[in-house]
């Protein structure tokens, strides 16, 4: 019997063990994704802020819907929500995580509230509210791509590696000569 159940337990556990750790891995991404979706749905304070910036963005005029909607897409796929990719450095992460739940539904919010007397003022003023809107929007969007290419993270660890190494390996070679 004991012949049987000692190849039995081993093989049970060298195939169980993939299984249990692909569930746990399932289960921290669910999570992780839990965790995000509350941070994301979180009741806004401000009493003009119900809506999120999807559903903003869906109510812009057709050519604005959808530079909103991708520049949308490109915040919600910075480096910061995936963690297979390196994660930002702080100052970039937070002008993502700005740009995403503040600064782009605050300028939709801000076009889609125009009243008709207010379009009158401003294009008494000579301004077009939807130039207006596209040159926010463009700034957004130059301010997210800046934030994107500044990603310093991954050289300055490899140059910390490299000067961790050179130290290293230094002692070492001072060692044999002596």
């Amino acid at each position: 019997m004991e012949e049987v159940l000692v190849p039995l337990f081993f093989f049970g556990s060298l195939f169980a063990f993939p299984l249990l750790r692909r569930q746990m891995i399932h289960r921290h991404r669910l999570e992780l994704l839990r965790l995000d979706v509350l941070e994301t749905t979180a009741p806004d304070t401000s009493a003009t802020a119900p809506d999120s910036a999807a559903e903003l963005a869906l109510r812009l005029p057709e050519p604005h819907r959808l530079y909103a909607l991708a520049l949308l897409c490109r915040l919600q796929d910075a480096p910061a929500h995936a963690p297979e990719q390196q994660p930002l450095d702080a100052h970039s992460a937070y002008l993502i995580r700005q740009a995403r739940n503040e600064y782009l539904p605050a300028t939709l919010r801000a076009y889609l509230n125009l009243t008709p007397a207010a379009r009158t003022q401003l294009n008494g003023r000579g301004q077009d509210a939807e130039e207006l809107l596209r040159e926010q929007l463009e700034l957004i969007s130059s301010g997210v791509a800046g934030a994107l290419a500044q990603h310093h993270a991954p050289a300055d660890r490899m140059l910390t590696q490299g000067h961790f190494l050179g130290e290293r390996f230094e002692k070492v070679a001072d060692r044999v000569r002596a």
